[in-house]
């Protein structure tokens, strides 16, 4: 009896299992799920499906291009449902016949699963044409309590450069050559926050989107106890700040040790472990934090305010690659012209030229009167 009991008791629990095994078998990813849309219309069947299909990319997508790229804005968005043929649709399949809507046009319901693989690479993609974040970096170098001439590169900014590969470095010496000219100012005369303020200034005025300022300081921390190594240990005190806002999205302290009978290896070695122990902490805050952009004032002169409403100037700029926000600063007042201010993935040299090219669509003649990194100027010719 005790055996039928125990036989029962086994072959119940396997049940039980593969039941469970079952059911988690079943459990379907939410990306692989069907998107159904209803009452789409066209004039053809051709038109249908491409409509369904587009339906379909805006409502799956959700949230899901927001969190994959950086790199959004209407433009971009537009151009991949405009491309919803080209496999970023899978499964696609039309429910139930066609139907003939009260205005006359065919009409369907459809339904179908978002490739989300194929939207993340055309993001990817996207993003590689845009280039990658412009990062300048000054660091100060104290070895051993003797300083480092901070225009030249010292070791600290060859590791970050080589550690940071994600970014795009800028030559610094211009900028030297601007704020110290000919020499004249003496690096010493500034303190801490006024050097960071200057190159801060100079930095929103070139293509600079990141700007990393911090100081390195390697001691001796002396002789390793029954060896001929010496302990070298380096300090990186950072902070980072967003060109574009001004706002300090990351600051931290990094260091690193290694023992070495030479001092110049130690050092270095010191250097190195120090920049690779702080890479991980600054790159995730500036992909939490900085988002790609600058902000760009364009003044138009020269173009009455009905003329730039019926002209869609506002809407024009906004469908340029790139430009992620165009808001209007300023009112109808001729005196004071229109203000528009653009957030966009490049400076105002860039956009300008991306104007240029547009100019067929504005309808209208138009120059630039003035041209900077964060601001243009525009006046249209009657």
């Amino acid at each position: 009896m005790k055996f039928t009991i125990s036989k029962l008791l086994y072959f119940f629990l396997f049940l039980n299992f593969s039941f469970l095994i079952s059911c988690l078998s079943s459990v379907k990813d939410p990306k692989d799920e069907f998107v159904y849309v209803q009452n789409i219309q066209g004039k053809t069947e051709e038109e249908l499906e491409l409509n369904a299909k587009r339906k379909i990319l805006e409502n799956g997508l959700g949230e899901f291009v927001q969190g994959t790229s950086q790199v959004i804005n209407g433009k971009l968005k537009e151009t991949i449902v405009n491309s919803s043929v080209e496999g970023f649709v899978l499964e696609y399949s039309k429910i139930g016949p066609t139907r003939k809507s009260a205005s006359g046009l065919l009409e369907i319901d459809a339904k179908g699963k978002v490739n989300q693989k194929a939207v993340q690479d055309a993001l990817k993609e996207r993003y590689k044409d845009l280039g990658k974040p412009k990062f300048l970096v000054f660091i100060e170098e104290r070895i051993f309590g003797k300083q480092n001439i901070r225009e030249k590169v010292g070791i600290t900014e060859n590791e970050i450069i080589r550690v940071f590969s994600d970014f795009d470095f800028l030559d610094k010496k211009q900028f030297y050559r601007v704020l110290f000219k000919e020499g004249k100012k003496d690096l010493g005369t500034f303190s801490e926050n006024s050097f960071e303020d200057k190159i801060l200034s100079l930095a929103s005025e070139s293509d600079a989107q990141i700007l990393l300022v911090g100081q390195t300081e390697v001691t001796d921390l002396g002789r390793i106890e029954d060896t001929g190594l010496h302990s070298y240990q380096s300090v990186l005190r950072f902070k980072i700040f967003d060109v574009n806002t001004a706002r300090i999205i990351a600051a931290d302290n990094s260091s690193g040790v290694s023992p070495h009978i030479n001092p110049n290896t130690g050092i270095q070695e010191s250097i190195k472990r120090s920049v690779e122990k702080a890479y991980p902490k600054i790159k995730e805050q500036i992909s939490d934090k900085w988002k790609p952009g600058n902000l760009i004032r364009i003044k138009i002169e020269g173009l009455s305010y009905d003329d730039y409403i019926d002209k869609d100037v506002q809407g024009i700029i906004r469908t340029i690659q790139g430009v992620n926000r165009v808001s209007e600063t300023s009112g109808s007042d001729p005196n004071k012209g229109i203000v528009l201010e653009i957030e966009a993935l490049y400076n105002g040299g860039a956009l300008y030229q991306k104007l240029r090219e547009r100019k067929e669509d504005f309808g209208l003649e138009f120059s630039g009167k003035e041209i900077k990194s964060t601001y243009i100027h525009l006046f249209f010719k009657k």
